[in-house]
């Protein structure tokens, strides 16, 4: 079997396993036209000065209108444009159409094929799919089924990252991946278990178009625990503690970098209060590499060809605030820390942003 067919069983089977989300667009009412604009205007500063990866700063912002069309109440046809700026540059980065079309399976569940809602909207962990997409790749194409429940969460989806035509001199790229996430009942009033277990492939290949490279296909699974401490019913806010296990490995066994299979463990220790978060933990891996990962966790270089650190450990801090002054209005403050104890440094990136999302009426079509 071969690894497209696995990846798109993989893909079929998560659809058909859950059956739950509410709805993709449950402000939409029969027979009514919208227009959804969204927007984030976004800084980021990376001061990092180490082998695996440089410093760097994104600035910028992109807005993203679409008309949403609601014909029935399963039915939600979206059409607009995603357009992406780093601020200097003086044009636009990316400019890219869309269009989607989701059927709402139940109250509960949705099949949405077209643009998706990706990125952070995924809830994957920074190590194996980086949290800057939320600006750089916020924009994703191909086919996602979501479910949501009270106590279940699932997202599985296929990104088409690159299309290759016959004759093209590139692979195509695309990313398949699961995202799923239990929660338990309350246990005693003030106990909280999470179980969350994720899962992506990374293929870079194609039959029909002429390149050099070889066909590579990566695998990231990530699984653990969360126990949540609730504290006088949130008067004084949550703490708890989480421990994640991380796993990448080489499907084709030709990895460029030279890693093959490696593995990873994030113990962590959390404390929220109303909007801000604190987290405390320590990152420790041998040989870990993930495609669409943070490269401040991995094992090989993002810009360096030949440079491969087998064995990091790093203690990780961070601070995240955030604001909702309106319901469409989100203000985003965050410190993150990492201390490399065999490079003997500290790196750190802050971020800050303002999120627009907003659904205005137009017509009523009836």
């Amino acid at each position: 079997m071969g690894y497209k067919t696995a990846i798109f069983l993989f893909l079929i089977s998560g659809i058909f396993s859950a059956a739950g989300q509410g709805l993709t667009d449950s402000a939409a009412t029969n027979e009514t036209l919208y227009l959804n604009l969204r927007n984030i205007n976004f800084i980021r500063n990376n001061e990092y000065s180490n082998p695996i990866i440089e410093g760097y700063t994104l600035i910028g912002y992109f807005v993203q209108p679409e008309l949403v069309y609601c014909p029935s109440g399963r039915v939600t046809l979206r059409a607009g444009a995603h357009l992406l700026s780093y601020s200097g540059t003086n044009k636009f980065t990316l400019v890219k159409p869309l269009f989607s079309t989701t059927f709402n399976l139940s109250e509960m569940s949705s099949l949405r094929v077209g643009s998706l809602s990706g990125s952070d909207e995924h809830r994957m962990f920074d190590p194996h799919f980086n949290k800057e997409r939320l600006y750089s790749s916020n924009s994703e194409d191909g086919l996602q089924f979501r479910f949501m429940g009270d106590q279940i969460f699932n997202d599985t989806w296929l990104s088409w990252e690159n299309f290759i035509f016959r004759g093209d001199t590139e692979r195509e790229v695309f990313t398949a991946g699961e995202s799923f996430r239990y929660s338990s009942p309350p246990i005693h009033g003030f106990l909280g278990i999470e179980i969350p277990i994720q899962l992506q492939f990374k293929h870079f290949g194609g039959q029909i178009s002429d390149y050099p490279q070889g066909v590579e296909t990566w695998m990231n699974l990530s699984g653990g625990v969360r126990l949540n401490i609730d504290i006088d019913q949130e008067k004084y806010g949550m703490a708890g503690v989480e421990y994640l296990a991380f796993i990448g490995r080489s499907m084709t066994k030709n990895s460029p970098n030279g890693i093959e299979t490696g593995y990873g463990q994030w113990y962590k220790l959390f404390y929220a209060y109303r909007g801000a978060l604190f987290e405390a933990g320590f990152w420790d891996s041998h040989d870990f590499y993930a495609p669409n990962g943070n490269f401040i966790f991995s094992s090989v270089s993002d810009h360096l060809e030949y440079v491969r650190v087998t064995d990091r450990k790093i203690i990780t801090c961070s601070l995240n605030i955030t604001l909702l002054p309106e319901s469409f209005l989100e203000i985003y403050f965050g410190f993150d820390g990492y201390y490399d104890s065999d490079f003997k440094r500290f790196d750190n990136a802050v971020t800050l942003h303002l999120r627009f999302d907003k659904l205005f009426k137009i017509a009523n079509l009836k």
